[in-house]
């Protein structure tokens, strides 16, 4: 009994840890900011609330915020390559992953605004070979990733696939929806896209945006991987679950298994720029650019909507225009709060995204969460919350297995005291009538 009792001790001080690690876990254990702070201006602030985030969740990026038309902050922190000991700057080049896709989106609606093409016209009309089940998809449905297409139709961002591969295997999938019925992201839709652009334009997907839209732009930091502009910049290795991946400046191709809805390098001046330059019309009509930001269809989550290559979000600070892009590379957002006038840029290469039975479990953007969470901290005046992972199964799992666990050690001692007082019944009767058997 001294044993047993020693040991729902033991059980119970281990269920009083787990609970109170499980308290831990369901709050930012972070202190209040100071009243002295709170004085400071937002620059400080927000630089000082970004080294925070670079000690202790492992943040590595360029930053460029802007409230009210004015620069607020344009910093780099971490590395940009662990190996040489190479500091992040503002002008760092980054992979840019899925934010390559508004840039295409720019360039059907410029090829439209120049009368070589409609968006609402089907892709059997600029490319041949088009399936039965895939010839009534329009461009438009590309664009809002509406198309019914699956995400993704090759191995992996380098292999060398060419654009007649890369359309066959995109013909041969099979739709997991009927053309524009909902909301499916797809990659595959936005390589179909530059297949477009190429036919239509009559030069190379990466030449046209070069021409067309980077340079007139003004984006001069801004091209696609292994381009002979990068050897005289500096190139942010990527990171992927902490293996480095090389530096995109040297990644072979562009290939097209990128090509369209990736593949771009940029850095969050170029980024800021591009924004700039789309709210002047200097590359698209008024008429034209209202398209890119149209709520045309709704997300997964409750109040997002895609537009052309964006994602418009309503938000408890109004309208939120944003988009984001992940990869080997890395990870990067940009996000412009429309009524606070307060636009983020962050590009980052550092980016978790581990799987089990090709089930993600672990997502950690950096750009996007820390994105997220310094927003809420300017608008809400307190830099006291850490940017939150993206998506992860680890808290879950551990309350999870924290209720079996004590559901366990109920059942063990109440079956252990209904057994306890079995015996003691038991007991009394024999010590009470020696000589007789109990009554059936």
């Amino acid at each position: 009994m001294a044993y047993l009792q020693s040991v729902f001790r033991i059980a119970n001080i281990f269920c009083a840890f787990f609970i109170f690690l499980l308290l831990l876990l369901s709050v930012n254990m972070v202190p209040l900011a100071s009243a002295h702070a709170l004085h400071e201006p937002l620059s400080t602030q927000i630089d000082t609330y970004l080294q925070r985030v670079v000690r202790e969740q492992g943040f590595a990026g360029s930053v460029l915020v802007h409230k009210d038309g004015k620069t607020i902050l344009r910093k780099g922190y971490g590395l940009a390559d662990d190996a040489r000991h190479m500091s992040i700057t503002p002008e760092t080049v980054f992979d840019v992953g899925s934010i390559s896709k508004q840039f295409t989106a720019a360039a059907i609606l410029q090829l439209e605004q120049q009368g070589k093409l409609r968006v609402m016209n089907c892709i059997s009309t600029y490319l041949e070979h088009v399936p039965a089940d895939k010839a009534a998809i329009t461009l438009h449905q590309l664009l809002t990733h509406s198309s019914g297409l699956p995400d993704d139709y090759a191995g992996g961002d380098l292999e060398p696939l060419s654009r007649e591969e890369a359309l066959q295997a995109i013909f041969s999938l099979p739709l997991q929806s009927r053309p524009g019925e909902k909301y499916v992201y797809s990659n595959a839709g936005y390589t179909l896209l530059a297949a477009v652009i190429e036919r239509v334009s009559g030069t190379s997907y990466p030449k046209y945006m070069k021409d067309h839209l980077f340079r007139p732009a003004g984006l001069l930091h801004t091209g696609f991987y292994n381009d002979p502009q990068w050897q005289r910049l500096s190139v942010a290795h990527g990171y992927w679950n902490g293996t480095d991946e090389g530096s995109p400046a040297t990644w072979p191709g562009p290939y097209w298994t990128v090509m369209g809805n990736g593949g771009v390098m940029s850095t969050v001046d170029d980024l800021a720029t591009w924004w700039q330059v789309l709210q002047a019309h200097t590359l698209l009509s008024p008429s034209q650019t209202e398209k890119l930001f149209h709520k045309y269809i709704k997300q997964d989550s409750e109040g997002e909507y895609y537009g052309y290559g964006w994602t418009i979000q309503q938000t408890e600070q109004g309208e939120l225009i944003t988009h984001n892009g992940g990869g080997i590379g890395g990870n990067s957002d940009i996000a412009f709060y429309q009524q606070e006038h307060v636009s983020i840029f962050i590009c980052s290469n550092r980016i978790t995204y581990r799987i089990l039975f090709s089930l993600p479990y672990d997502i950690h953007l950096l750009a996007t969460d820390t994105s997220k969470q310094l927003a809420d901290n300017i608008f809400h005046h307190n830099f006291s919350r850490l940017p939150q992972p993206t998506f992860t199964l680890i808290p879950a799992s551990l309350i999870a297995g924290g209720i079996l666990l004590v559901f366990l050690l109920v059942m063990f001692r109440l079956r252990r005291k209904r057994k306890l007082a079995g015996q003691h019944t038991i007991s009394k009767f024999s010590l009470r009538s020696p000589s007789k058997k109990p009554p059936a």
